[in-house]
């Protein structure tokens, strides 16, 4: 079995392999610095649905986060799969943190894409983390077709 990553791939032996990885997508063309995307997947254990997920991860940021404050917390679909939207501020050692999570249920487990922009976003870089947390497609990718140019 193959696993595919942006810079190639690996062959895995058989048996169950779980993809637990965390991939942090640095957003360096926006105009604040220091704004990212992170990936990342859990599992969920047995009889734990997503209202469940959602409930405990809001009480273990409201614990971590110092100063946390909840902006948004609504159910939202992500391209026909159920979701989750959260939008919330922080301090982090004195810097004002502002992050967007939307957590994707995925069967027995979830993908929580996580934008965090240090401060307040500015509209446009807002609209364009948002729009590429929505854009999550299951599967893979479309092949470019040849001859094409994009």
């Amino acid at each position: 079995m193959f696993y595919q990553m942006q810079e190639g791939y690996l062959t895995l032996s058989e048996g169950d392999w779980q993809d637990r990885s965390v991939h942090m997508l640095a957003a360096n063309h926006l105009p604040l610095k220091g704004i990212n995307v992170v990936v990342a997947r859990e599992a969920l254990p047995a009889g734990v649905g997503l209202a469940d997920y959602i409930a405990n991860q809001k009480s273990v940021l409201a614990k971590a986060l110092t100063t946390f404050k909840l902006l948004a917390d609504r159910a939202e679909s992500v391209n026909g799969m159920p979701g989750h939207y959260l939008e919330f501020t922080w301090d982090n050692a004195g810097n004002a943190m502002h992050q967007i999570i939307i957590v994707i249920s995925l069967k027995e487990s979830v993908l929580n894409l996580t934008a965090t922009t240090p401060g307040s976003p500015d509209e446009r870089s807002r609209a364009e983390l948002l729009a590429v947390m929505k854009s999550f497609q299951s599967g893979h990718a479309p092949q470019p077709q040849e001859g094409v140019v994009k």
